[in-house]
């Protein structure tokens, strides 16, 4: 993933994200007239910290995706419940009003999205080893090339 520099030392957004769609996407097209895809995708896991004494710290978020162009095409067969593995970066929205900048959604802009099987979040969670989820990027022709 490309690298930016703001001003001195270079800075990375990279983003890896599993879970499982939280609702059918919903699709419209930019003013550009290009087709866009937002989807919710549900996370759901477990971390041990070392500050917490061993203690497994629960974690959950539903986050917010957006998929471009021939990513978004790709994403239409997809359905509630869907096991995900999505890369790509954070963005969050931003406007100006009254002179000062206000921040808005934080949400994921896809770059590869794949499909995983019903199971491999499941086996994830448990250390056990999955088979290669189908993929859907943007410079692929079909999902699961």
């Amino acid at each position: 993933m490309p690298e930016a520099t703001v001003g001195g030392p270079v800075l990375t957004n990279q983003v890896v994200l599993e879970g499982r769609l939280a609702a059918a996407p919903e699709f419209r097209c930019t003013p550009a007239g290009r087709l866009m895809a937002r989807l919710y995708v549900e996370h759901l896991s477990q971390e041990t910290a070392p500050d917490t004494g061993g203690q497994p710290q629960r974690m959950e978020l539903q986050m917010p995706v957006l998929a471009l162009g021939v990513l978004a095409e790709r994403c239409r067969p997809l359905a509630q419940g869907t096991s995900l593995h999505v890369e790509g970066n954070l963005n969050q929205k931003r406007w100006i009003r009254d002179g000062k900048i206000r921040w808005g959604q934080i949400e994921l802009q896809a770059h590869q999205i794949r499909v995983m099987e019903q199971n491999q979040l499941d086996q994830r969670d448990s250390g056990s080893a999955a088979s290669s989820p189908a993929e859907m990027t943007q410079g692929n022709t079909s999902p699961g090339t």
